[in-house]
């Protein structure tokens, strides 16, 4: 396509002003460090630079690994200091029946000096039944004492089946230990495959003040299914760290993938995807979080108006409909969601001629939407020609097709692509904008000016005459319109849609 064009619109300015104050506007928390057990990346088949790199590229803080020698060891910190990731654990064994733990692991305590890798220690099950506090006691201390030597913290490491198997049994020996380098840890799975996942608020009152580590996983409690990808499963995973957060934890929270199927790239980026998207839940309820939904008092006198209060669906209405539909949409957490379950498009109940429209919109993995204009219900959608499209979709995971220019985020879909990439990372928040006014378009993405065409422009003509649109009447004909959320079978949260209109010239 040709450059962007900048319109005469005498707006710009204030316009970029106004995106700008969304994007920079402060975070009410400090997001946690995020990292991966080795077991979701690739444990067994790809080289630490491998797992280093492709972590660094998705967004990870970095990994635990499980220990198994210091030679190991040392690649994997050349490797991760290399992308300037870090080891966030190095899961060891200890045993009450024989030697209390590997004899070479004092090499790899030394090689752990001066990092911030913590020994995640586990106290493995005995072959005789009874209480072994006492040998449990004695191997965390021989641990603590070592790491102690190097400037090393340990957390002892809860697994179901073992003497040591979840939190409470952590913190038990913990406090028996007294040593100061010495924490617990609550790891989710171990919790409901331990069969105490039904006193988790007990749980993250009594162990979280003590925990070094925490890990989380997806968790089906329906199907009891314990460890999931984090977008799958039925478990209040925002709920849950809000809870964990009050109960005095704030350390790095760790991915436990232990068996999850599926191709191990595409699980880390579907999970970081979905971690974007709680840590961002969790700063939008910490206090002092900024108002969303809401009008300032300069956006009022501009003239601006929402379309969406945060609670209820007034304004909105099914695409062909009278009513809005009674499944696929939801009012959630101040946003539209859409479920991705067939609940047809949604359109405004108000028709506009020249206007600017802001939104706020985040995907789930792999997701696709989109934000039509000159909407015409009595056409419907012969040949998908519902509208115009502000194309919004995950560009790097969606793979129901191969994505072209004209497809991605940004461009007037399947017509004219977007001229710069500007959105952020799936899972987070964008700030869109649409300004139409007389016979000119622009999309605007997080401050961006990414496309902008007149509809009566050559550009127009050819961008049509090449699309699936070229042989619908109409289809480039400025309209007075309806704005419309698309519902494309994904998951999809909307917030902060608003649009002052201007006066007819």
């Amino acid at each position: 396509m040709n450059g962007i064009r900048h319109s005469a619109f005498g707006i710009g300015r204030v316009a970029l002003a106004f995106a700008l104050v969304l994007l920079l506007a402060p975070l009410a928390v400090a997001r946690p460090e995020f990292f991966v057990f080795d077991n979701g990346a690739g444990r067994g088949s790809w080289t630490p630079e491998q797992q280093a790199q492709t972590l660094k590229a998705l967004g990870y803080d970095g990994i635990s690994y499980n220990y198994t020698t210091p030679e190991d060891l040392a690649r994997w910190q050349k490797a991760f200091a290399a992308v300037g990731l870090k080891i966030y654990g190095l899961y060891v064994h200890t045993y009450i029946d024989t030697e209390a733990f590997d004899p070479r692991l004092p090499e790899a305590i030394r090689l752990l000096k001066g990092t911030d890798t913590v020994l995640w220690i586990t106290v493995r099950e005995s072959k005789v039944t009874g209480n072994h506090d006492a040998r449990a006691v004695d191997n965390v201390r021989k641990v603590a004492d070592l790491a102690q030597a190097q400037g090393v913290q340990v957390a002892l490491y809860g697994h179901a089946g073992f003497y040591v198997e979840h939190a409470t049994d952590s913190a038990r020996i913990v406090g028996k230990a007294k040593r100061k380098n010495v924490g617990a840890s609550i790891n989710l799975c171990h919790e409901f495959m331990s069969g105490v996942g039904d006193r988790l608020d007990a749980t993250l009152k009594a162990v979280a003040p003590l925990a070094t580590r925490v890990s989380i996983n997806g968790v089906d409690l329906a199907a009891k299914t314990w460890i999931t990808r984090l977008d799958q499963g039925d478990f209040d995973m925002v709920g849950y760290l809000q809870q964990l957060k009050a109960a005095g934890y704030d350390g790095p929270i760790g991915l436990q993938a232990y068996n999850v199927p599926g191709d191990p790239r595409q699980n880390l980026a579907a999970n970081i995807a979905t971690w974007r998207r709680i840590a961002t839940q969790l700063e939008e309820r910490a206090p002092g979080a900024p108002a969303q939904n809401a009008l300032t008092a300069r956006e009022q006198a501009e003239g601006w108006r929402l379309l969406f209060d945060g609670r209820t669906t007034s304004g909105w209405k099914g695409f062909g409909k009278r009513d809005f539909p009674t499944q696929g949409w939801v009012v959630e957490d101040g946003t539209i969601k859409g479920l991705g379950k067939k609940g047809g498009d949604i359109i405004t109940t108000t028709s506009y001629g020249d206007f600017e429209f802001a939104w706020d919109w985040r995907l789930s993995f792999q997701g696709n939407s989109g934000i039509k204009y000159f909407v015409d219900e009595a056409r419907g959608n012969a040949g998908g020609a519902i509208g115009h499209e502000y194309q919004t979709i995950d560009d790097d995971n969606y793979t129901v097709m191969s994505l072209n220019e004209r497809q991605k985020t940004g461009a007037w879909y399947d017509v004219i692509p977007a001229a710069k990439t500007a959105a952020r990372p799936v899972g987070e928040w964008n700030t869109s904008r649409l300004v139409v006014r007389g016979t000119t378009v622009e999309h605007w993405l997080n401050g961006v000016l990414v496309l902008g065409y007149d509809i009566t422009s050559e550009q127009a003509a050819r961008g049509i005459a090449t699309s699936k649109f070229k042989d619908v009447k109409g289809f480039a004909d400025k309209i007075r319109t309806p704005l419309l959320l698309q519902d494309h079978d994904t998951v999809v949260w909307f917030r902060n849609l608003k649009i002052r209109e201007f006066d007819a010239r």
